[in-house]
């Protein structure tokens, strides 16, 4: 997923979240969790819905954590960050360019029809050409396949690209039907076929999606044989359904509740580093952080633990980098992070030749964490001579007011987190040139130099990839166009009778691996 950041929705009263969580539970939304003793589903909480359930459309955690039940993909990243093959038995690479994919025997999508090369070589091809995740499958020659064997798949790349097989795991390469496809290329997007273990029943858009047990599945049947996604905007409810055995998993437990589940006898926190990088992006196109000195300035103004104690109740780890740790050629655990230093942030501000009392723009998601954010950066940037003008926006708002080719916010709360896990994404889709104006670079930032290293490292032999990511990473560093805030970190709740889950640092989770105590 090119996923841009996944936020939550504001905290309401807690009497409007009770009422709304009772009658939800008297609701007929597919049964009840474990507590409620159907062991046959599982019941996830989620905070929002897919946008869509085609691989090549959707674009958030939260379609991932379904489809990722429906599709497979060639090979997949378990959690523990090693690659293991899925649909594709064996990866050869004859050399740089070319690669040899044997098939799986005996793999049927949820419709009956085997899945053959052909299928897979749609697929990519499909994937190359997307508006959303071209750029990360552009490399492969569309001329260049073979599908004469149904169960091998021939291809080349035009150029050698050192991150093509990580990219084989990426949900937009989910293996679809070819046939069912080209005759209604819209039917994915409520109709998936996939060869994924469960295949999708209904979808109340906004409500609940259940899912059921493919019967053409060709690995193992799951403990279960119907998942049930309740999507639940508010913390406070995604809790409240938790803890009364209403769900067995709630996604995106709120910092300030974690503990409530840690003290639950019941329940299980799990806690993990995500992939993510959050950041306040600073407008370099523009205003007073066109000067590099002002862009310093703020490095030294603000105190990000303390924001992180205040905002996310210590949950997450201060951001030293434009690569979070995770991913292979981070150089963010050798980085210590910039205290803060009130005078020589105004000292440097002085030198750009900013005034005193100047008023800037902070534009952020109307999340609450976020909002919460933004007040604490404005008290103190107040400390340094600078008044700050917080503006908050709905998700899909924010997002088009932030690329407008007319902007005006200075700066800018977001995250980011790489679906392709790999240096070159987060560096690439960031801060590269070609990024200009879209998320998440509406810093509108970009330099020749790190474009050239950027493009270096994903060509480069493995043995040169991680010299070539450290320079690239010190460069983002020094000239400041963004400040790093926080990695941060998955909190989810669980009933206690839940196994065999162990959450995905990307944040969408492969859920039939689950049982039941």
């Amino acid at each position: 997923m090119n996923q841009t950041e996944s936020e939550g929705i504001p905290m309401k009263k807690r009497l409007m979240a009770m009422f709304i969580a009772m009658a939800l539970m008297l609701t007929a939304c597919g049964g009840s969790a474990s507590k409620g003793g159907d062991k046959d589903s599982l019941v996830i909480a989620q905070a929002s819905d897919a946008e869509s359930m085609d691989p090549i459309i959707q674009n958030s955690i939260y379609a991932e954590n379904i489809i990722k039940q429906i599709y497979d993909t060639l090979v997949v990243r378990k959690p523990d960050g090693t690659m293991e093959n899925r649909l594709a038995e064996s990866i050869e690479e004859p050399d740089d360019v070319s690669y040899v994919i044997k098939l799986r025997d005996g793999v049927k999508f949820s419709n009956g029809e085997d899945m053959t090369s052909e299928d897979v070589a749609y697929t990519l091809n499909r994937a190359a050409q997307s508006d959303a995740y071209g750029y990360i499958f552009k490399q492969i020659d569309p001329k260049s396949y073979d599908t004469s064997d149904p169960h091998v798949l021939k291809f080349k790349l035009t150029a050698p690209d050192a991150t093509f097989k990580a990219a084989l795991a990426h949900p937009a390469a989910s293996i679809v039907d070819k046939t069912t496809t080209e005759a209604d290329p819209e039917s994915l997007g409520t109709k998936p076929v996939g060869t994924g273990p469960f295949k999708l029943d209904d979808w109340k858009k906004l409500d609940n999606t259940t899912l059921s047990y493919n019967e053409n599945y060709w690995g193992e049947k799951p403990a279960f044989s119907k998942m049930i996604f309740r999507i639940i905007p508010e913390d406070s409810n995604r809790l409240i359904e938790l803890d009364s055995g209403q769900a067995d998993i709630a996604m995106e437990i709120a910092p300030n509740d974690a503990s409530k589940v840690e003290e639950n006898g019941d329940l299980t926190l799990y806690t993990k580093l995500d992939n993510s990088v959050h950041f306040m992006g600073l407008t370099v196109d523009k205003g007073i952080f066109q000067n590099p000195k002002a862009r310093e300035a703020m490095t030294y103004a603000l105190d990000m633990q303390a924001i992180i104690d205040a905002v996310y109740m210590g949950h997450g780890k201060v951001a030293t980098g434009p690569v979070n740790p995770n991913i292979p050629y981070s150089i963010s655990d050798s980085i210590q992070p910039v205290k803060r230093d009130v005078e020589k942030a105004k000292a440097l501000l002085k030198e750009a030749g900013v005034k005193e009392g100047e008023t800037i723009k902070l534009y952020c998601h109307d999340q609450q964490s976020r909002v919460d954010m933004a007040t604490i950066i404005q008290s103190q940037l107040k400390d340094v001579g600078l008044n700050v003008e917080i503006n908050s926006m709905e998700w899909n708002t924010y997002m088009s007011t932030l690329a407008r080719p007319d902007h005006d916010h200075d700066m800018f709360l977001m995250s980011w987190s790489p679906s392709v896990v790999d240096a070159h994404y987060p560096l690439y889709a960031t801060y590269h040139s070609d990024k200009k104006g879209t998320g998440p670079n509406f810093m509108f930032y970009g330099n020749p130099a790190l474009d050239a290293l950027i493009e270096r490292g994903l060509r480069a032999p493995e043995k040169d990839r991680a010299t070539i990511y450290k320079e690239a990473q010190e460069l983002v560093i020094k000239e400041n166009p963004v400040v790093f805030a926080l990695y941060g970190e998955q909190i989810i709740g669980a009933q206690k009778n839940i196994k065999n889950f162990d959450p995905d640092p990307s944040g969408s989770n492969e859920f039939y691996h689950i049982t039941f105590e």
